[in-house]
C-alpha cells in the first residue's frame, strides 16, 4: 500500500472490457486502506456505486442528516450523485481502522444492493462481512492488481460471487421483491417455458400454492386459468410460426411443446375453428392476393 496523507492505500482502477459491460454488473475500482489519525473522505460525489467494509477499526459515515458509526463486519454503500462523508470514529481505537471497497456500475447495482439491505435512506448494514468474502475480494484484488491474473469470465463470476453471499440469510429475503408476488413469478415463468411442453402441476410447484387456489387467483388477476394462458401463448406463437411459411406443422407442433401433430391440430382447430392446415393455405391464399 502507498502513504497518502491521511491513510495508507491501495487503489485498483478497472476498465471493463465489452463482455464485462454486456452483464448487469460491472467493476470500476477496487482498494483497502488503513487509516491515519486524521483520516477523512468528503464531503463529495461519486459517480458509481461503492461498497466499502469495515474489516477492523470503527468509522463514522455522515449520509443526510444522520451519523452513524460502524465497525467491524459492518458495510456501508455510496450512491452515484449523493453527497457523503465519512471519518475515522475513534483515533485512539485499540485497532487501526481497515476497509476494503468495491465500485461497480450496471443495471442489476441496485437491485443487488437492495437484496443486500442497502438503500438511500439506509446505505448500511451490520455484522455482515466474513472472512469468506475478505478472500474473495482478495481473489478480485488480484486479478485488478496483475494482468496476467485477469480473466474477465472469472472476474464477473467471483463479483457475482461476492454479491450473492453477501446477501444473506434465506430468512433475511422473506420481503424481498422477488417474494412478495407469486402470481408475476408464475406468468414469467409460463412466458419463458410455454414452448417446453409445462404443465399447471409444474406452475403451481413454481408457485407454492395448491393448484385450486392458482387457478382462482389467475382466473381473477390474468383473466385465464392457468392451461388457458398456457394454451394462448402456445397458439400466438403457432400462428406467428405458420405465417413465416418455412416451418412445417409436425416441427410446429413440436417446437410449441405438443407431443405430437395431432394433438396440435386438435388444439389448433378449437382455438381458431379451423386446422393448422386450412390457416395455412388461407393465409398462402391471402399472400397470393395481395401480390
Amino acid at each position: 500500500m502507498k502513504e497518502y496523507h491521511h491513510e495508507f492505500a491501495e487503489y485498483l482502477f478497472h476498465t471493463p472490457s465489452e463482455f464485462e459491460k454486456n452483464g448487469g454488473l460491472w467493476i470500476i475500482r477496487a482498494g483497502q486502506n488503513r487509516a491515519k489519525s486524521n483520516y477523512q473522505v468528503g464531503p463529495r460525489v461519486i459517480e458509481c456505486y461503492s461498497v466499502h467494509a469495515v474489516i477492523t477499526g470503527s468509522v463514522s459515515l455522515l449520509h443526510g442528516n444522520e451519523t452513524v458509526q460502524l465497525r467491524k463486519g459492518d458495510l456501508f454503500c455510496l450512491y452515484p450523485g449523493i453527497r457523503y462523508s465519512y471519518h475515522l470514529a475513534q483515533a485512539n481505537d485499540d485497532q487501526q481502522l481497515r476497509m476494503y471497497w468495491l465500485a461497480f456500475q450496471g443495471n442489476q447495482a441496485e437491485s443487488f444492493l437492495t437484496r443486500i439491505g442497502f438503500s438511500k435512506e439506509k446505505p448500511y448494514v451490520n455484522q455482515r462481512w466474513m472472512p469468506e468474502h475478505s478472500q474473495t475480494m482478495n481473489r478480485i484484488h488480484n486479478m485488478l492488481r496483475v494482468r496476467a491474473e485477469y480473466d474477465e469470465v472469472i472476474l464477473q463470476l467471483k463479483l457475482y460471487q461476492l454479491f450473492e453471499s453477501l446477501i444473506g440469510k434465506k430468512e433475511e429475503q422473506t420481503k424481498s421483491p422477488a417474494n412478495i408476488d407469486w402470481l408475476e413469478r408464475c406468468k414469467q415463468y409460463m412466458d419463458t417455458h410455454y414452448m417446453e411442453g409445462i404443465a399447471v402441476t409444474n406452475v403451481a410447484k413454481i408457485a407454492g400454492v395448491h393448484r385450486s387456489h392458482l387457478y382462482q387467483e389467475c382466473i381473477r388477476l390474468l383473466g385465464f386459468s392457468p392451461m388457458q394462458y398456457l394454451i394462448k401463448l402456445r397458439m400466438e406463437k403457432s400462428i406467428e410460426l405458420l405465417n413465416d411459411g418455412e416451418i412445417n406443422i409436425t416441427d410446429i407442433a413440436l417446437s410449441i411443446g405438443y407431443p405430437d401433430v395431432y394433438s396440435f391440430s386438435r388444439a389448433f382447430s378449437r382455438y381458431y375453428g379451423m386446422s393448422p392446415k386450412q390457416y395455412q393455405s388461407g393465409e398462402r391464399a391471402r399472400s397470393k392476393h395481395i401480390r
